[in-house]
């Protein structure tokens, strides 16, 4: 009950900010508002006592002081910038030069300056803490020694009182320093981890993708050699060989894929986009639990807004739906469980919709380990995040919160007394607005002074660029008999002299070649076609399998992407699709 009252006291401190900022700023907007807040209230106390005790010479400054101070914490609220810090550090100075003026209605008013280098160092820093503290000693030297003696109205302190008062000061000022100086530390060191971890992520996924790369390459090769095998004539032995170098060949493509999906700061994220009905969507997973397996009773609540039609991935939504079930119900020891599926819709555009997605259910995490719970956290929402950090831990759903987080989304995890309630965002748009754009794209096409000839693939002439000798012959095997001509290059040099003296209706390009690679040969070739108004299609045949690797494929101006190891199958559907389109 205690520790809930401070945390609302603490809260009513904290800034009108945006939640996301960091410790530091926080501890910073936090201490502010204390500071602006508690010497407002101080000053304000000694001047009605000054007024009730008829001392107008204390009263006046006093009373004016705490105006400022009360302006200067509203509008701390909202603004926590350098000059706003200045400004609340001006003020306080100000007030403790009255305090050591005036002494106060009791004498003893100088007692609350010592609490100025604490706010100082906490606010600015060790070193611009230090300039303030050290004009302050100035001025109480000042004082001590000259300034009291100017005025009858001044507080007069004797030889002793005044040294006392300074050694107190000198030490505040020692422990303030020490303080900064132990959070500052801790705070480098916190940083310096998260830098190593941030760091130790990149060198680990750099070092995947090369080993993919390099792992790809003569797998393709394997995997291609494999086809053309089982295409030649061989007697039942020499078949399950071949089947069995086959399946393991396909295993270990698996296994790689794995790894590279599941090491991903961001995961593979499908972008098969669709109209779907939302409602069927939902009610297709949880037709994939049934009661006699699953012992759980399903509830699904739709917010009547909803669009019925929505263009979007609904494949994704349906394995991060499956994820958290799957998770729920496997930690869920109760032998009657009940998830509620409840859907609302919070922003709507003209042509997209924002949707939360939020799983009630009566799972409870009882953490063996406990040591904040009594701690009595200054800020809710800490408390908050490290519950469901532990939860998504106990659960295992990294994979599932970076499939959220990818589309600038989080998963957000509520424990409660009697259950737990899991909540995410997804952006849609909606079917009306995607046919338009689908009609508009066309119509756009249609409009658009580039010309592309509609080709047979075995009329076709094709440009594999590629500068490994075996990746050539093995695509060169895949699709020799089903093309016309094919023509090689070994590098983006070689593609744009050949581009340049022959006219070819499709371009087969690796992506890491010597010379020029395969990115700035395809924006050099769409160059070239500006002044033809012509476009051939430009497919990318490589290594990279990771999902940003597509993105800049795309991005260059390639037509599509395809990864070694692949099925011939594949890529001839690709070479006829951009052929045919």
């Amino acid at each position: 009950m205690v520790t809930n009252l401070l945390n609302r006291l603490i809260g009513l401190f904290i800034s009108e900010q945006d939640e996301k900022a960091d410790m530091d700023t926080k501890v910073k907007s936090l201490l502010l508002n204390i500071a602006s807040l508690s010497f407002s209230l101080i000053v304000l106390a000694e001047g009605i006592w000054a007024l009730v005790l008829d001392r107008a010479e204390l009263a006046i400054p006093f009373l004016s002081l705490s105006f400022l101070l009360a302006i200067s914490h509203l509008y701390l609220r909202k603004f926590t910038g350098l000059i706003h810090q200045n400004l609340l550090l001006s003020i306080l100075f100000l007030a403790c030069v009255f305090f050591v003026l005036l002494g106060g209605n009791t004498e003893l008013g100088i007692v609350w300056v010592l609490f100025f280098p604490f706010f100082t160092t906490a606010i600015r820093g060790r070193r611009t803490g230090y300039r303030w503290t050290a004009i302050l000693v100035l001025f109480m030297l000042a004082h001590f020694f000259f300034i009291q003696n100017l005025s009858p109205f001044f507080q007069q302190y004797s030889t002793e009182s005044s040294i006392f008062y300074l050694i107190l000061f000198v030490f505040s000022i020692i422990i303030a320093f020490a303080f900064q100086f132990i959070r500052s530390e801790v705070l480098l060191e916190k940083e310096r981890i998260i830098l190593d971890s941030q760091n130790k992520n990149k060198a680990q996924e750099d070092l995947l993708s090369k080993l993919s790369h390099q792992i790809r390459t003569p797998l393709s090769n394997i995997t291609g050699i494999i086809d053309m095998l089982e295409s030649t004539s061989m007697n039942d032995e020499q078949k399950d060989y071949i089947n069995t170098i086959h399946a393991s060949a396909n295993n270990l493509v698996s296994v790689v894929n794995n790894l590279v999906l599941t090491s991903k700061s961001n995961p593979a994220d499908s972008q098969e986009i669709t109209n779907f009905s939302l409602y069927n969507t939902l009610n297709n997973v949880l037709r994939l639990f049934p009661y006699e397996e699953s012992k759980v009773r399903f509830n699904l609540s739709l917010a009547p807004d909803i669009p019925t039609q929505l263009t979007g991935n609904n494949i994704k939504i349906k394995q991060i739906l499956l994820n958290l079930i799957n998770s729920i119900i496997r930690e869920n020891k109760a032998d009657q469980k009940h998830i509620t599926l409840e859907v609302v819709k919070v922003e709507s555009m003209p042509d997209r919709v924002e949707l939360i997605f939020r799983i009630i259910s009566d799972f409870i995490y009882s953490s063996k380990k406990d040591n904040h719970s009594e701690e009595g956290f200054f800020n809710y929402q800490d408390l908050v995040k490290l519950n469901a950090g532990k939860i998504i831990n106990y659960l295992d759903l990294g994979i599932t919160q970076k499939m959220i987080e990818v589309d600038g989304h989080s998963l957000n995890i509520t424990p409660q007394p009697d259950q737990t309630i899991f909540e995410f965002g997804a952006t849609f748009s909606t079917a009306s607005s995607n046919f338009a754009n689908i009609a508009a794209s066309d119509k756009s096409r249609n409009s658009n002074t580039t010309f592309k000839t509609i080709v047979d693939m075995k009329d076709a002439h094709i440009l594999l660029v590629e500068d490994n000798f075996s990746n050539q012959q093995i695509i060169n095997l895949y699709i020799r008999n089903k093309v016309k001509k094919i023509d090689f290059a070994f590098n983006g040099k070689e593609a744009l002299e050949k581009f340049g003296m022959a006219k070819y209706d499709l371009i087969l390009m690796d992506v890491q070649m010597p010379i020029i690679d395969g990115f700035k040969a395809t924006i050099k070739i769409r160059e070239l076609e500006k002044s033809t108004n012509t476009r051939v299609p430009i497919i990318a045949v490589t290594a990279n399998a990771f999902p940003e690797d597509k993105e800049r494929c795309l991005a260059s101006g390639m037509d599509d992407y395809i990864s070694k190891p692949f099925q011939p199958e594949e890529l001839i559907d690709k070479i006829k699709q951009h052929l045919s389109s």
